[in-house]
């Protein structure tokens, strides 16, 4: 029999747009020979499903059930294409823990730790992996900017902790640029982190698993022509090249796909996660050139997104990619 999948979307963050549009994806590319996708839009007030003429059934959340023209459907197994709260950090995977349904995703504890910046670099710091010194700061705390300098050094970035595409992060260069940053960070999440300026290169690996084996993609290169992978940069056609296989020789590439393997294992992952770095130059650092930036444990899914060109890139097809995806969620289970 068919199974029922529940595709999550929307979410209450900045991502809502690129989540409502990752689905779409996702709902084209999905085998249904294999399964009945039910499209649900996820917001603050209600979760929603709208079928084929757009008509909208509520979800009822005291069992995470729709009811549809009179029958009850009862889902096999949910798939979260939600970027941001409440999809990569943890809320919506408590929830389904509680409602006993399997979903493709990191855990509620790996979704709510790797959604922390802060917390995830102090864990994967402690794994051994280069991370840039960080300066965290709180809404309550007093700002000293010659405190942070002192520490970071310039130029420095300002970022969210909680967050993701980039949103509300600056490159700082000079020292009174800095509290106008950090204010811009605060209007997005009520943490900030200022983080040293890692010189290089950013590089991208993207890892699921199927049949409990971890299949470790080919890696990408992104080149900006912008100062830095900003959102702008991420979303708009010709403001950056992402380059697969990344052309930075074979035995770096070996040792990207190694740490990467080593943090899904260690941060305990599970299903599609992209792992991102700066390649730096020889002369910043006397061990491994790659600096660890951030665990995407929901990355982007469309045809243009990069975990799917890296998947391409060997053979894999988006359907065949969701598809070992939903059978590892169900076995897992």
């Amino acid at each position: 029999m068919k199974k029922n999948i529940a595709l999550l979307t929307g979410g209450y963050s900045e991502e809502f747009e690129i989540s409502v549009k990752s689905g779409k994806v996702v709902a084209g590319h999905l085998d249904h020979s294999l399964f009945n996708i039910f499209l649900i839009r996820v917001t603050e007030n209600k979760w929603i499903h709208y079928d084929e003429d757009n008509l909208e059934s509520e979800v009822n959340l005291n069992d995470f059930t729709l009811n549809i023209h009179g029958k009850k459907i009862i889902f096999d197994a949910a798939l979260i294409v939600i970027h941001g709260t409440p999809g990569e950090d943890g809320k919506i995977q408590g929830y389904l823990d509680m409602m006993k349904v399997p979903y493709n995703t990191c855990g509620r504890a790996t979704s709510s730790l790797t959604f922390n910046k802060f917390f995830c670099n102090e864990v994967a710091g402690s794994l051994g992996v280069h991370v840039a010194k960080t300066f965290y700061l709180h809404k309550r705390d007093e700002v000293r900017t010659d405190e942070i300098l002192n520490f970071t050094g310039l130029p420095c970035f300002v970022k969210p902790n909680s967050n993701g595409s980039s949103i509300g992060i600056s490159k700082v260069k000079q020292a009174a640029d800095l509290l106008p940053a950090i204010e811009r960070s605060f209007n997005v999440d009520s943490e900030t982190l200022i983080q040293q300026f890692v010189p290089g290169t950013e590089v991208t690996c993207g890892i699921y698993e199927k049949n409990g084996k971890l299949v470790v993609l080919p890696l990408t290169q992104i080149i900006s022509h912008k100062e830095w992978f900003d959102y702008e940069a991420k979303y708009t056609d010709g403001l950056a090249d992402e380059i697969t296989p990344a052309p930075i020789g074979e035995t770096l590439a070996a040792e990207c796909r190694e740490i990467s393997a080593m943090l899904y294992r260690k941060l305990n992952c599970r299903g599609i996660v992209r792992f991102d770095y700066i390649l730096t130059e020889p002369s910043f650092t006397d061990g491994s050139r790659f600096f660890f930036l951030e665990v995407n444990t929901i990355p982007g899914l469309s045809e243009a997104s990069i975990v799917p060109r890296q998947a391409a890139s060997v053979g894999i097809s988006l359907k065949q990619l969701f598809t070992d995806v939903l059978n590892e969620t169900m076995n897992h289970y």
